[in-house]
């Protein structure tokens, strides 16, 4: 598949990592890397793959070893600035560690929902499961907050969930691992574009944890987070199971 920087594909990339697939895709970037040193790679033609398990690997055209990679778990987020994809990639776990992947054009993209393994699998919590149950009890995110809608398309990407707490309009992004870097820059994004529309507009971050560096992020911008830990709720799938069972 062949792929344009544009609004439309940064959402595609993330609702294909909110669904866990793996992603491979041949295109021309730069990469800036801030870790344990500092990196920047120029503009050049290379190979990404995105597993599901939030490994990041950027190979060049030679050779066998990555030249940058991110280790899991990490967030990564696709959004589309000055004509060119950007993918923002947090770790957030220590070590803490942030790349920033600048796409200019896609040669190749492709996905895979249905791959196994040998190995034994565990079911992974899905962010999917902790939007249905915020859905069905949004007090749990807030008191007085009233749920109008889920999946609310801006040009940004869809809000996970969008409703008022009293005189305000609200989106909720939800994680159902460890927030870092990235969530609280989409979030903030998010509340940023709803503040050129709406009056009063707030913006929640809720996830189980949060890295010190967004949290000084959401700190700096009012933002708000609330923790949730989605193994902690009573969640059931189609089959009437509590997730828990299935691990």
């Amino acid at each position: 598949m062949h792929l344009k920087p544009c609004e439309e594909s940064a959402n595609k990339i993330n609702q294909e990592l909110k669904d866990n697939k793996l992603i491979i895709f041949v295109a021309c970037c730069s990469i800036e890397y801030e870790g344990r040193s500092k990196s920047t790679i120029g503009e050049g033609d290379r190979i990404i793959i995105i597993k599901p398990d939030t490994t990041l690997l950027v190979h060049t055209l030679t050779g066998f070893k990555p030249v940058n990679w991110m280790r899991n778990p990490a967030e990564i987020i696709a959004e589309y600035k000055n004509k060119k994809i950007i993918l923002r990639c947090g770790r957030t776990k220590k070590p803490y560690e942030n790349m920033k992947v600048t796409i200019t054009n896609f040669y190749d993209y492709r996905t895979h929902s249905s791959l196994t393994d040998k190995q034994e699998l565990k079911l992974r919590y899905r962010e999917k499961d902790l939007q249905d149950y915020l859905a069905a009890n949004p007090k749990l995110i807030h008191p007085k907050f009233r749920l109008k809608t889920r999946e609310f398309p801006s040009p940004l990407g869809f809000f996970d969930l969008y409703g008022r707490i009293g005189d305000s309009y609200v989106v909720v992004e939800l994680k159902v691992e460890r927030a870092g870097l990235p969530a609280a820059l989409q979030i903030k994004r998010y509340r940023d574009w709803l503040s050129q529309h709406m009056n009063d507009a707030r913006g929640i971050l809720v996830a189980p944890s949060i890295t010190p560096n967004a949290k000084i992020l959401l700190k700096k911008e009012d933002l708000t987070f609330k923790k949730i830990r989605v193994s902690d709720l009573e969640i059931t799938r189609k089959e009437d199971k509590k997730i828990s069972e299935w691990c």
